[in-house]
């Protein structure tokens, strides 16, 4: 679990630290409200949860935009197994979390900016020991693919809020479909 929270914060950190001294680049972060929906959310009983996003973009041109994103869902699962009226301990919580890459098209320039975003890239689901050994559900890695629409409203020169819907498909445990409300900022660099 360390080695993947290693790599999605190398990830983040490189482009950012490479990238940082480029005309329009930004880190953004973002907190949320996620609906979890699918296949795995029938087996593991997932709630509804917060998420948390961090990124890096850069944009070439005003009207659109490259990076990479890192977003994390602490997984509410039920404890109790099918079947059985006992509770699973479990010390250690469930997660889902991945890294993508995202294309973002901004309809303007300045002021008041909707934007349309694509993401592709992988999802990675955590369990804790109890689950596994119940056969309730088994970590896994997979791909991912999401879509988002929102608007970035100034607050200053070099600081946009960030108000956005997203709606994300991962390939694991039979699927994991995401429909999420983010609020974030995202600042810019240089």
């Amino acid at each position: 679990m360390y080695l993947w929270y290693a790599i999605l914060v190398f990830s983040l950190t490189l482009p950012c630290l490479s990238w940082a001294q480029a005309e329009r680049s930004y880190v953004q972060a973002a907190v949320g409200y996620l609906w979890p929906s699918g296949t795995l959310t029938d087996s593991a009983r997932f709630r509804a949860t917060t998420s948390y996003t961090i990124g890096y973009q850069w944009s070439p041109a005003r009207s659109y935009s490259f990076g990479v994103t890192g977003w994390y869902m602490p997984a509410e699962v039920d404890t109790v197994s099918p079947g059985s009226p006992a509770e699973l301990r479990m010390p250690d919580p469930a997660s889902v979390f991945g890294m993508n890459v995202v294309g973002t098209y901004r309809l303007f320039k300045h002021g008041l900016t909707p934007y349309v975003a694509a993401e592709f890239g992988f999802g990675s689901l955590s369990v804790p020991d109890a689950l596994v050994e119940n056969q309730h559900v088994s970590p896994q890695l997979g791909f991912s693919i999401a879509g988002a629409l929102g608007f970035l409203l100034p607050v200053s020169e070099k600081l946009d809020l960030d108000l956005a819907a997203r709606y994300c498909q991962i390939a694991i445990g039979g699927g994991l479909t995401q429909l999420n409300g983010l609020l974030g900022l995202r600042y810019r660099l240089r």
